[in-house]
């Protein structure tokens, strides 16, 4: 068959400044496609256009909720040209009735047991619908991206690699355990490897939700990068993170040059009420602070994750948070509004109590304010988040925290500055946004 594998860009006008990255999702997808398939890939959110018109006789669309409306979109022209489509990603796998309304079958959950079937169904004409898999996938048939279908210098130059899936934390905003499951598993470190070894990219962008899981895995994976001399970022928590120093060190002598640390908030009431207090077990702003020194201390620059709305946050947590981030010397930060996506606790939450002001899932893109906090009103939430990125990012800042951040300059400054545009321009969303 002729397959064409699709992401869609959540909005036609969006002007983000920079190249961003390729989907990971697609990579995959086109890693697990056999090859006798034709693959045609286009990623809208890195400026790709397409015509309906071709002659294809599959369409794969993958959608985080912020996409599933373009997605939808895309997904109806084509069925009605007479095309097949399959929806897939994390908004069709949590809500697939509603997907299954644009599509021909959807794929819920990870696509590695299920995405042959799929296929062979489709040119056998007996397409079953939705298709789910009631196990995870062993780590070990995980095979390496497959980059060559991608077009070139349409993305920032790092190259994306994942080790791990899953989380076992139990936070209310978040949805990547229905995802990937509770339990950490692994890639054998050698495959991992000898995936970065074929890599001519210089920079890693690792895409765990968690890179320190195990100190034991990440010990051995960070010993045989050592020997490979790239830099690499990753995610992981703050308190796996700095229990362990020595493992903290060697990740620093494998080349970590930055992490996204998902503070979350610098309240302990908030950290509590997001059932994220055990990922950060830092109670006060003295706890944090401690933290982010510890990190610091080891030359690794610190993007912090940080969400506005939670029921203990009144109208001063923009300021509160942006001086905090600031007198600690954290390089850069993502912004958002806390959003009930579906799937989630705190979605359940706030339908029950009648919290949820829309449904339009292209509101959901954590800078718009879709319910009704509970200390201030929505446009104040969604007002102070794009505030605070503005005041985080002013040129006052962004130099007082050159020092600390000063082993990466050129990093530094290039996403600071590109930050600075980004929140300037009402865009204030996560680098790593595209990757899912």
């Amino acid at each position: 068959m002729k397959i064409k594998l699709i992401y869609p860009n959540p909005d036609s006008k969006d002007k983000l400044y920079g190249r961003r990255v390729h989907s990971a999702a697609l990579q995959l997808l086109a890693a697990i496609t056999p090859k006798r398939h034709d693959v045609t890939i286009v990623e809208e959110h890195l400026g790709e256009d397409f015509e309906y018109n071709d002659h294809v006789d599959l369409v794969g669309i993958t959608s985080m909720t912020i996409q599933s409306a373009r997605a939808y979109a895309i997904a109806d022209e084509y069925r009605r040209r007479g095309v097949k489509v399959v929806l897939g990603g994390i908004h069709p796998s949590v809500v697939p009735e509603e997907a299954m309304q644009h599509a021909d079958a959807v794929v819920v959950g990870e696509a590695e047991l299920l995405w042959e079937t799929v296929l062979n169904d489709f040119g056998n004409n007996i397409v079953k619908g939705i298709y789910r898999s009631n196990n995870l996938v062993d780590m070990k048939r995980i095979p390496p991206y497959r980059r060559d279908v991608f077009k070139k210098g349409t993305s920032f130059s790092l190259a994306q690699v994942q080790a791990t899936r899953g989380c076992p934390y139990d936070c209310s905003f978040c949805s990547a355990h229905l995802f990937s499951g509770r339990k950490y598993r692994f890639r054998p470190v050698e495959n991992v490897i000898a995936e970065i070894k074929a890599l001519k990219e210089k920079v890693i962008f690792f895409l765990d939700d968690n890179i320190f899981a195990n100190s034991n895995y990440s010990g051995e994976l960070f010993t045989e990068l050592k020997k490979l001399n790239k830099i690499w970022v990753g995610q992981a928590s703050m308190r796996l993170t700095v229990n362990n120093p020595g493992l903290l060190k060697l990740a620093q002598e494998s080349g970590c040059s930055g992490l996204f640390i998902g503070v979350e908030s610098i309240s302990g009431k908030s950290l509590k009420e997001a059932g994220a207090f055990k990922k950060n077990t830092a109670a006060s702003p003295r706890d944090i602070a401690t933290a982010l020194r510890i990190i610091h201390d080891h030359g690794i620059i610190i993007m912090a994750g940080i969400i506005f709305g939670f029921d203990n946050d009144d109208i001063d947590v923009f300021d509160r948070t942006t001086e905090f981030l600031t007198e600690n010397k954290v390089a850069l930060s993502a912004f958002s509004t806390l959003t009930p996506f579906p799937g989630t606790k705190i979605f359940e939450t706030m339908r029950a109590q009648n919290r949820i002001l829309s449904y339009d899932w292209s509101q959901y893109d954590t800078n718009n304010a879709v319910f009704r906090p509970k200390l201030m009103g929505p446009e104040q939430l969604r007002e102070g988040t794009i505030k605070a990125g503005v005041k985080f990012y002013s040129g006052r800042n962004i130099f007082k925290k050159f020092f600390t951040n000063s082993r990466h300059p050129f990093y530094y400054s290039v996403l600071a500055f590109s930050a600075r545009h980004s929140c300037r321009t009402n865009n204030n969303i996560p680098f790593y946004m595209p990757s899912r």
